[in-house]
């Protein structure tokens, strides 16, 4: 069985952390956002498929939780605000690239589990640059911030946000948004104070 994948939003400076309610706010305001599924998490709401724009002609979207109880269909969640950047991989994430040279890393899947939980700097064997792994260039396949957005049931390169939602959560927090495809990340308990 294939791994689950999501889109997320993350605002583009992994290292801030805006006020989630209103992040949610702006979520719930374009109605992409509806009911509560469970602590944040969310029934995709009407506006759901007018702001995460999927590719082809006719994508079939499961909007409902099916009756098996598996997590296959169009939803939300909302995490953090962690207390340092959370990097979110997935089964396709592309090879990183080191910001100062540009080089592929080979080998940075010994490095993540390192990475993930802070203990390492992603070190280059090319040119000796050394950086925090979300200084990285992982080409919109993974994601490092303290508040992510996660749009369920999204495959890499299927869909990406729409203009109007990332301007939203701009104007809604103050700061840019970027995206990624990334694997489903379960609700996580190491918030912030």
């Amino acid at each position: 069985m294939s791994q689950a994948t999501s889109l997320y939003l993350s605002p583009s400076d992994p290292y801030s952390a805006p006020d989630i309610q209103r992040v949610r706010q702006a979520l719930a305001d374009l109605d992409i956002i509806a009911g509560s599924l469970g602590p944040d998490t969310f029934s995709a709401g009407e506006g759901f498929s007018r702001h995460v724009i999927f590719a082809g002609c006719s994508p079939y979207l499961v909007m409902q939780p099916p009756q098996d109880g598996s997590l296959n269909f169009c939803h939300a969640a909302l995490h953090g605000p962690y207390a340092r950047p959370r990097l979110v991989t997935g089964p396709n994430t592309v090879k990183p690239r080191c910001p100062a040279c540009r080089a592929r890393f080979e080998d940075w899947r010994e490095h993540l589990q390192a990475w993930q939980t802070g203990t390492e700097q992603a070190h280059c064997s090319h040119c000796g640059d050394e950086c925090s792994p979300t200084a990285l260039d992982w080409r919109n396949h993974a994601i490092s911030a303290r508040v992510l957005v996660e749009l369920r049931n999204v495959y890499p390169g299927e869909a990406s946000p729409s203009d109007q939602l990332m301007h939203a959560l701009k104007t809604m927090t103050g700061e840019g948004w970027r995206h990624a495809w990334a694997a489903l990340l379960d609700t996580a308990t190491d918030r912030a104070p």
